[in-house]
């Protein structure tokens, strides 16, 4: 089983380098390939993956779904695994994604994704809780825990479309006719600044005005463009 990483970017040359870093390190080497897909970054991104990545691919435009899908097009792994910049995956990663989708008896999953674990306090657990739920009730996948399908089912949902913001929401629903979210016990670490910048009743305002104007009918564009999305 062969994994392709793939991550999106722009202006992140301040962690990139070290997050990929740690990948290779707690990753087996020869079944992984990592493509970095960058956003007309401004700063240092792309040398700082470049040394770490098997591939940097420079789009030319901050547009995350149209990094994922050109990543997905160009990886060669059978496993995709799409994740933030920032993103911290478990030690044992390659395992228990090996474990899971060569188990017998699978059934009818499209998608899996750890666990994300925000932080210890009482807000970011509480924040943690509500996107692990919306994962397993809604069906909404989040990049945040480590999004992972097969290539093939990529390839057969159309993968991500050529949005700017709430991509991997479009995409969970592209993936519902070949199979539920499948929640992983294994936390992922994503980043919590935007805890620390709103807080945590600042996130559920912005969030429930972002679904009351995808429900009037707005489009990614416009709430990209609107500062709605985050």
């Amino acid at each position: 089983m062969r994994f392709s990483v793939i991550i999106a970017t722009q202006n992140e040359g301040y962690h990139i380098g070290p997050s990929l870093k740690r990948l290779r390190q707690i990753s087996h080497q020869e079944p992984l390939e990592i493509i970095v897909v960058d956003g007309a970054s401004t700063d240092d991104t792309v040398a700082q993956a470049r040394p770490h990545a098997d591939a940097v691919l420079e789009h030319g435009r901050a547009v995350r779904g149209e990094q994922l899908h050109l990543g997905a097009e160009k990886a060669s792994g059978s496993m995709l695994l799409f994740l933030p910049g920032e993103a911290q995956l478990p030690g044992n990663w390659q395992q228990v994604l090996e474990h899971f989708w060569l188990a017998p008896g699978l059934g009818k999953v499209a998608a899996t994704v750890f666990s994300v674990e925000f932080g210890t306090g009482g807000a970011f657990r509480l924040a943690s809780w509500l996107v692990n739920a919306e994962a397993r009730w809604r069906g909404y996948a989040d990049l945040r825990g480590g999004l992972c399908t097969t290539a093939d089912i990529y390839r057969q949902s159309g993968g991500f479309p050529p949005v700017p913001c709430l991509e991997d929401r479009l995409f969970s629903e592209r993936l519902r006719p070949f199979g539920g979210i499948a929640v992983l016990p294994e936390k992922a670490w994503p980043s919590a600044n935007l805890l620390h910048r709103y807080g945590l009743l600042g996130c559920a305002r912005r969030r429930l005005w972002l679904e009351l104007r995808l429900a009037l009918g707005s489009t990614p564009e416009r709430l990209w463009r609107d500062g709605c999305a985050f």
